[in-house]
């Protein structure tokens, strides 16, 4: 089974049309062009669907990073 991160990277690969071979576990808004401010909402839109679950608007801007969007997706999962 694929982990939760790995999934997170799959989606980032899709959303931000770069090749998941270029997402490490610490990339973030910083390192990555691709990832702009209206990318980001729509990353956020593709992982609330890709796991079933809904992050808190007021967390939603400071997710800057694949370790961190990961982070807040497990939160949320294990929430369930």
């Amino acid at each position: 089974m694929m982990s939760e991160m790995d999934r997170v990277k799959r989606v980032m690969a899709a959303v931000l049309s770069v090749d998941i071979e270029t997402i490490g576990d610490d990339s973030s808004v910083d390192d990555m062009e691709a990832w702009d401010s209206l990318r980001h909402i729509n990353l956020i839109i593709a992982l609330e669907q890709e796991f079933g679950i809904s992050l808190p608007d007021e967390e939603v801007a400071s997710l800057t990073s694949v370790r961190l969007l990961t982070m807040a997706i497990s939160d949320e999962v294990r929430k369930g």
